[in-house]
């Protein structure tokens, strides 16, 4: 689980930098030095002196199509680095890959980058040609999501749901969790049946369903989900897609000898 409080000393200038390269995304993979300067609470300057040292390094560079800067490919070489020594990440591929083609559905594997969004670190699409497009890295808030649900529920620690509920629920869409006693009583009913939904609550007309993946230790280290189109995973076939989805989570505990 994230640290919610800084207990150790940090290098500020460090932290500044991995804290700018955290700025981008795969919904915003472009951002000016005033954009980041808003982001980051620092003035141009210290921004500009953080891009030029990040640009030499190879984490940064300048997007030729407009005045802003994008990451660089020595992000890429860490992203890779990450997966090939991520033993979840290669015992859970294969079972993702396995759940897209018995539920027909996309597929993904998130943990908490901190406490407030879920990272996805895999995503494998299925074949429909209307289907949920996510790639590997992106993010999406703890309140509204099938993954964010299951990872802050199972952890059994109300100081990280207090914190989240903290930050405000923001509502994304209007079937969005905002109230606080609503949100916890739907980390209750997930606690109680063992998986999450998340119906139209981050993107309209998109439902998913996640259950939580489990180390030897009996706690929840990640958790994989199923999203689609309302309009085709809904009814029976929602059902069976849970039934297959709470098999394929504790597949992939078993690895881990749970």
């Amino acid at each position: 689980m994230p640290e919610i409080q800084i207990k150790a000393k940090t290098l500020d200038s460090v932290q500044n930098a991995l804290r700018m390269l955290n700025c981008f995304s795969s919904e915003e993979p472009v951002k000016r030095v005033m954009e980041l300067s808003r982001a980051l609470d620092l003035d141009k300057s210290s921004v500009s002196r953080i891009i030029s040292t990040l640009k030499v390094e190879g984490f940064i560079e300048k997007d030729p199509s407009s005045r802003g800067y994008k990451l660089g490919p020595a992000v890429l070489s860490l992203g890779n680095a990450y997966k090939n020594s991520n033993e979840l990440y290669h015992e859970a591929k294969p079972v993702l890959k396995s759940l897209v083609e018995s539920v027909g559905e996309t597929a993904q594997l998130a943990i908490l980058a901190d406490s407030n969004e879920v990272l996805f670190i895999e995503s494998i699409e299925c074949k429909h040609p209307l289907r949920f497009m996510a790639s590997p890295g992106s993010r999406s808030p703890v309140h509204c999501s099938s993954s964010g649900k299951v990872l802050v529920a199972f952890q059994n620690d109300n100081q990280l749901i207090d914190h989240v509920i903290s930050k405000g629920l923001e509502p994304w869409t209007s079937e969005t969790i905002t109230d606080e006693n609503d949100f916890k009583e739907e980390l209750s009913r997930v606690r109680r049946q063992g998986y999450a939904l998340s119906s139209g609550e981050r993107y309209e007309g998109v439902i998913a369903a996640a259950a939580p993946i489990r180390n030897k230790e009996g706690d929840v280290v990640a958790a994989i989900n199923i999203t689609g189109p309302s309009s085709r995973l809904k009814h029976e076939k929602l059902k069976i897609g849970i039934r297959h989805l709470v098999r394929a989570a504790d597949e992939i505990s078993k690895c881990f000898q749970y």
